[in-house]
């Protein structure tokens, strides 16, 4: 069937654009805010973390640790990580914030484009034909594969500097043929999501919304690394990323909502249709309970730092953890009422 007559969109052009490609102007955001209006550092991180990105990891339990059906249904998955991460993140903040940020930075970085390769996949679903495996397999690599490049050289030449911690990769990674392996590697890959967008551009195939996802993506991944200040800089993608995320949770709870898959009354109740602002409004709320665990922990003996990433980092890697389960589902989004 031709695209003109096919509905390519998630849910329609202007909520796809608006939400999910052309957000992506979220991401110089957190720069301006440092390089032009001098907001330091630990502002800015507070500001992302309050407004987007706690609230988009705590949306992600209104679809997992907050129903029912699913902790039934993910049990063995669930639970030994819900308890082992956690655990670990806080030996890790009290032990090596070193080790804790170098897990962290590379869990987050797969989770985002993680999210983008999902996203991908919805897109690839309104197809009336699969693609072949070869052309996903593509997409994956490409996407995975951008953030590294210039990332690599920093990590080597110990440059990759997140506030006053340096993230050190194993030994046997600090060696120059990594770099120009990763760099290789993105670049032939490159190449030949081009060639393909091209030939499918000529043939009449070529998804648009998809297009223009990886696209900005990989001009974003391949170029981020070069800012100096690396915190900031990732604030940004990370902006972006929970922007998506939460924009992307509440349609997929409206979805589950009119196919009567939600067993909670009260996720339910903010997942209706024409209610994103209560859907935004109770995960910000949660937000400032974490908010005041982590005042709690600071009173107690922890050291700020400690106090931050023991409730912050918590919750995204058990959010990350779970989310590698709900990117596999591309039918949360597809599947009719």
């Amino acid at each position: 069937m031709p695209f003109e007559k096919q509905n390519i969109w998630i849910n329609n052009k202007r909520w796809d654009l608006t939400f999910l490609i052309l957000s992506a102007a979220l991401v110089p955001i957190p720069l301006i805010l440092g390089g032009y209006f001098g907001l330091t550092r630990t502002t800015i991180n507070i500001l992302v973390s309050l407004l987007v990105g706690a609230p988009h990891v705590y949306s992600t339990f209104t679809r997992t640790l907050m129903d029912k059906n699913f902790t039934k249904k993910h049990a063995l998955f669930l639970f030994p990580m819900v308890i082992i991460l956690p655990v670990g993140v806080v030996y890790l903040a009290l032990t090596s914030l070193t080790i804790l940020l170098t897990v962290f930075f590379f869990w987050a970085s797969v989770h985002v484009l993680h999210q983008i390769a999902y996203i991908v996949d919805v897109y690839d679903g309104k197809r009336s034909q699969p693609i072949p495996v070869w052309s996903k397999a593509l997409d994956y690599l490409v996407l995975f594969s951008s953030l590294y490049p210039v990332a690599s050289w920093k990590l080597i030449s110990g440059q990759f500097n997140i506030g006053k911690i340096t993230l050190v990769l194993p030994p046997f990674l600090r060696q120059e043929w990594v770099a120009i392996l990763a760099n290789v590697g993105f670049f032939v890959l490159l190449g030949l999501f081009i060639i393909r967008s091209v030939w499918e551009w000529r043939n009449g195939t070529l998804l648009l919304p998809k297009f223009l996802l990886m696209s900005i993506t990989l001009f974003i991944s391949y170029n981020l690394p070069h800012f100096n200040d690396l915190d900031v800089a990732f604030q940004g993608f990370n902006t972006w990323h929970s922007f998506q995320y939460l924009a992307l949770t509440w349609y997929i709870n409206r979805l589950r909502a009119q196919r009567g898959e939600i067993a909670s009354r009260l996720i339910m109740a903010i997942s209706r249709k024409g209610k994103p602002s209560t859907f935004y409004a109770f995960n910000f709320g949660i937000t400032v309970l974490a908010v005041i665990l982590i005042l709690i922990l600071r009173k107690s003996g922890f050291t700020a730092e400690q106090s931050y990433y023991s409730v912050a980092l918590s919750s995204l890697l058990v959010h990350y953890y779970i989310d590698h389960l709900l990117f596999t589902d591309p039918q949360a989004v597809l599947k009719k009422a």
